[in-house]
């Protein structure tokens, strides 16, 4: 069984992502294609870019596909194209729910993992975990930046806020 301060750190991460993504579900098209200097792409660009990465991460954790992929011939995550938000959302909760099962069973942190694309870029699969967290984190930045710069106050997103949604920091 995993610690629970790592399972805090990933259900931060997956909550914060289907905030954003709820959040942006509010935003006009137009919206959705701002961009600025320093950050990925579009808002909608970068959201698409978090969910389809851990997509990737969890590929190399588990070697499944995800099940909107799998059990209903879904489209695969790629760069040329961009999924809707509402599909967003449902596979960033399928990709909460499959990394809580992974890190719920017999997970191993010292496990060496290859890269799907190949290559021999091999890390341990607590560095995969670590990334899933940190690449998220650092993508969702992105847009808070993005927003900012077009006078739209971002979500709260941090920690602090997650712990005040789950009760584990009162009065917040």
């Amino acid at each position: 069984m995993t610690d629970g301060t790592l399972l805090r750190a990933v259900r931060h991460n997956c909550w914060a992502n289907a905030e954003l993504i709820a959040f942006c579900g509010r935003l006009s098209p137009e919206r959705l294609g701002w961009s600025a200097p320093g950050t990925y792409g579009s808002i909608h660009r970068i959201l698409h870019h978090i969910v389809g990465a851990e997509h990737g991460y969890l590929f190399r954790l588990t070697g499944h596909r995800p099940p909107i992929e799998e059990e209903r011939g879904g489209r695969a995550m790629t760069p040329d194209w961009t999924a809707p938000l509402d599909e967003l959302a449902e596979r960033a909760r399928s990709n909460a729910e499959r990394m809580e099962a992974l890190l719920a069973g017999d997970f191993d942190p010292g496990r060496v993992t290859e890269s799907p694309a190949g290559g021999g870029r091999l890390a341990a699969a607590g560095i995969v975990v670590a990334q899933f967290i940190h690449h998220g984190s650092d993508h969702r930045a992105h847009v808070g930046t993005i927003l900012g710069a077009n006078g739209v106050e971002p979500p709260r997103l941090d920690v602090w806020a997650y712990g005040a949604s789950t009760g584990e920091v009162p009065n917040l």
